[in-house]
């Protein structure tokens, strides 16, 4: 993904993030609406009497609610499990770019490495 993309990418997702919490509440607040609409369906229907009506009602509402839980937490399975294979990912990257240099760099760089940490380390004590 070009450079521009990935930051329109970024934005947007930025912007989703601060506008999720007044989205979930304005479907909320429309769920709330239907579920008020459904009740006196039935009841204007003459199918079921207020209370009964109420009762389907708080039952729909209850099994709403429990599908959201699913699916949240099915969200945050998800959510673990391809950060867990994103991770795979990088390794399996790294290890084939490190297999295919050519073996006097990779050591090269990790004599370097050895270098500047044993400088950072400063001179310690002597025997």
């Amino acid at each position: 993904m070009s450079n521009r993309l990935q930051q329109a990418y970024d934005k947007a997702k930025h912007w989703l993030r601060e506008e999720l919490p007044e989205a979930e509440a304005e479907a909320a607040k429309s769920l709330s609406a239907m579920m008020k609409s459904a009740r006196s369906y039935l009841v204007a229907a003459e199918q079921l009497s207020a209370d009964e009506a109420h009762k389907v009602i708080e039952g729909l509402r209850s099994d709403v609610h429990d599908w959201a839980q699913d699916l949240q937490q099915g969200s945050a399975e998800l959510a673990d499990w391809a950060r867990f294979d994103l991770q795979q990912l990088e390794q399996a990257i790294a290890e084939r770019l490190l297999a295919a240099a050519d073996p006097t760099w990779v050591q090269l760089e990790q004599f370097q490495r050895g270098r500047e940490e044993l400088s950072s380390e400063g001179p310690g004590p002597r025997a």
